[in-house]
């Protein structure tokens, strides 16, 4: 993975970037996405559920600290398969789970149908079955930050 120097500068200088720990509303969460002025527009909390349908997904998110964490989106779990590896990078060096590891499949609030949802994996965003029969798959919540202009 190439970390540019800009990328090494702006973390240097109070700016965040891609793969930065931070904490907000008393929860530890990973910069995903930040604006021009290297403020955060979108977390990932480091901690994730496992063996959830997507139902039991949706209320494991409620159940974080502070306001504004919910189950990505189908477009929100694409940018974060986009910077996959520089999330992950991260979260191995502070010893915390990575995502989309290995054949791990992680629910979205997106519906596909009214008996499927999106989930994500490896292979990308798919639709998958989501009643709380089968299948069992992981949750992260993310939160969208407003910048201040």
């Amino acid at each position: 993975m190439f970390i540019s120097l800009a990328m090494l500068f702006a973390s240097c200088n109070g700016k965040k970037v891609t793969g930065d720990i931070v904490k907000i509303d008393g929860t530890k969460a990973i910069v995903v996405s930040t604006d021009d002025n290297g403020q955060p527009t979108m977390l990932l909390s480091v901690q994730e559920a496992a063996n959830l349908d997507a139902d039991s997904a949706v209320r494991w998110v409620a159940t974080i600290d502070g306001e504004g964490w919910h189950l990505p989106d189908k477009s929100e779990m694409q940018l974060i398969r986009k910077y996959k590896a520089m999330i992950n990078i991260s979260l191995r060096k502070n010893g915390l789970p990575t995502i989309l590891a290995n054949d791990a499949l992680y629910w979205t609030s997106t519906p596909c149908s009214e008996s499927h949802t999106y989930a994500c994996g490896p292979q990308g965003v798919k639709c998958y079955f989501s009643t709380n029969a089968s299948p069992y798959y992981r949750a992260r919540a993310v939160k969208t930050v407003q910048t201040k202009q």
